[in-house]
């Protein structure tokens, strides 16, 4: 049972990490993305496409691994909206993964199905945002958790000073454009950091949660 649980940990840490190299992999196979003004998304729509769709794909799993690692912790009621939280972010993901974005100069009145879905699955990435709040939350005043909180604390500073940063971004640079997204419009590398920080949060709390486990086990 023991290796079990141990190997949810490493798979959710393993498949994050491999997000964030098929990701940059995907960058420099599609050389005419330009990651100044086009969000990460449109990086799917290029020759090398599939592997942006991977990307997206292997965060669902990555999100699940720690879903199912931390079936027994953070049982108090922030917890369980926090997991569930993170139930629909990976649910976002593989939408994300499933469906490709239309391009962002194309008419609104001229969007896809595909590029609908994409959209939808897009913004839950902003439940995954609050949930890293809750579970903060929740290491800071469960004394089981408090002695594995710095990391997690410290990380889910840095993804809402990145997403901080993305909405100041967004809201300075969108009037250039009559709110819409073109290539003077230079929000892209905000929305890839903060997607950046998205991963490592959930690498973070993979491995604060399998450190809290086996320090179970050995008091056990």
């Amino acid at each position: 049972m023991k290796s079990q649980k141990t190997n949810f940990s490493n798979i959710s840490v393993f498949l994050s990490i491999l997000t964030i190299v098929i990701t940059i992999i995907a960058h420099f196979a599609n050389p005419e993305i330009n990651p100044s003004w086009q969000p990460i998304s449109e990086t799917a729509l290029g020759n090398y496409g599939w592997l942006m769709n991977i990307a997206f794909s292997l965060m669902t799993f990555s999100i699940v691994s720690f879903i199912i690692q931390s079936r027994k912790c953070y049982t108090n009621l922030g917890g369980k909206i926090g997991k569930t939280f993170l139930a629909i972010s990976a649910i976002g993901f593989l939408l994300a993964g499933l469906f490709n974005t239309d391009p962002a100069t194309l008419p609104q009145e001229q969007a896809t199905t595909s590029g609908l879905i994409h959209s939808v699955g897009a913004g839950f990435l902003g439940f995954l945002i609050m949930a890293s709040l809750l579970f903060a939350w929740v290491f800071i005043k469960n004394p089981n958790y408090k002695k594995y909180k710095g990391p997690i604390l410290i990380m889910t500073i840095l993804l809402w000073i990145s997403e901080i940063y993305t909405i100041i971004d967004m809201t300075t640079e969108l009037p250039k454009n009559n709110g819409n997204l073109g290539p003077n419009v230079l929000i892209g590398w905000s929305g890839r950091i903060v997607l950046l920080f998205c991963v490592l949060w959930l690498i973070t709390i993979s491995l604060q949660t399998k450190k809290y486990k086996n320090g179970q086990a050995e008091n056990g």
